[in-house]
């Protein structure tokens, strides 16, 4: 599943709240209390508070049913509380009374892409492209669908327009970072994931990318700076902390490595595929071979698409002599990511 997150932007002013259909169908003196609604809607969802948020946009719905972005916004607020399937119809009653709206639509496709239904992810968000060329939102997830169907070229391109559209988005640049290196292009994966963390400093994400794109090219010792520089804006950040962990087991800082995986194991770092992976690299260390095989095990059962999982469990099979078991991660590797130095580099070996 691609993993999401979702920011929405609405203004808050009284001609934009109200749609079309609404307009028509409540009477005048209900359209300010409406818009209010929607604002007080908007002010909870912003804060977390679920249930005030979603309280807000049903009474509106109960006074307009066809209140097209209060349908929007119910569905967003389904999407992030686990509830497609509510997300889904909510999005396409949006749609329905406003059927030219670009922003409806886009997060209908990205529900879908969300879901894993790629096809429809697509079309839908072609939809919206036809509605608005310049949309770089679109583009974008349009790119990560191409990313989620192994069209990383297209994707670079896709995502390279989106880039052009709106180049102080510092998320556009971190996803081209990492489809860079996953075509093959560590420099310009550097560069773009460089630029992704001068547009936002705080991006723990941004960190973790730039460390592996640093092991990639073999500079150890810069790769720990950046996951440290990481942790030190999240130091609960269970990704960044499991890299960092697999890094100090690749410079032989045992005990620190050690210290930083109990860290991880007791923040819930079961959860998670590339803190199982780097815990299994430790213990095949110890010559732990029952753990070491349950854990990667476990890795690969919770994030089997995971490049970095995949590349460790091929480097723990190897070394405990199961060429078998290697050999099938290595395809599964070359399936996802062929031009990845990292997946080449096997090759060569």
């Amino acid at each position: 599943m691609v993993q999401i997150r979702i920011w929405v932007l609405y203004q808050i002013d009284g001609a934009q709240t109200k749609s079309l259909d609404s307009e028509a169908a409540v009477a005048e003196n209900e359209v300010d209390e409406l818009n209010k609604l929607i604002a007080d809607g908007l002010s909870f969802h912003d804060s977390g508070n679920v249930e005030a948020a979603r309280d807000c946009y049903l009474r509106v719905l109960e006074h307009d049913p066809r209140n097209s972005k209060a349908l929007d916004l119910a569905g967003l607020l389904c999407m992030q509380c686990g509830e497609p399937d509510a997300a889904k119809e909510f999005y396409k009653s949006a749609i329905e009374v406003e059927p030219d709206n670009p922003r409806f639509l886009l997060h209908l496709g990205i529900l879908l892409l969300e879901q894993d239904e790629l096809v429809e992810s697509e079309s839908v968000m072609q939809q919206v492209l036809e509605l608005d060329t310049d949309y770089a939102d679109a583009r974008f997830y349009l790119a990560l669908n191409m990313r989620a169907t192994n069209r990383r070229e297209e994707s670079k391109e896709m995502l390279e327009l989106a880039c052009a559209l709106d180049r102080e988005n510092s998320n556009f640049h971190k996803w081209l970072g990492l489809i860079s290196m996953e075509t093959g292009d560590l420099v310009t994966a550097l560069e773009y994931t460089k630029t992704a963390l001068e547009l936002d400093a705080d991006d723990v994400t941004a960190y973790v990318q730039l460390g592996g794109v640093l092991c990639a090219l073999e500079d150890l010792v810069l790769a720990e700076k950046a996951l440290r520089a990481g942790l030190d804006i999240n130091p609960e950040d269970i990704r960044c902390r499991a890299e960092l962990a697999a890094v100090l087991i690749e410079t032989d800082q045992f005990e620190a490595a050690k210290k930083e995986l109990d860290t991880v194991m007791s923040k819930g770092g079961r959860e998670h595929g590339n803190a199982l992976s780097s815990l299994a690299l430790f213990e095949s260390l110890k010559g732990d071979e029952k753990k070491t095989l349950d854990l990667i095990d476990d890795a690969m059962e919770v994030d089997g698409k995971s490049i970095d999982v995949l590349l460790r469990a091929y480097k723990i099979f190897t070394k405990l002599g199961d060429p078998k078991k290697a050999n099938r991660v290595l395809d599964e590797l070359q399936d996802i990511a062929p031009d990845d130095p990292r997946v080449m580099g096997l090759l060569l070996d």
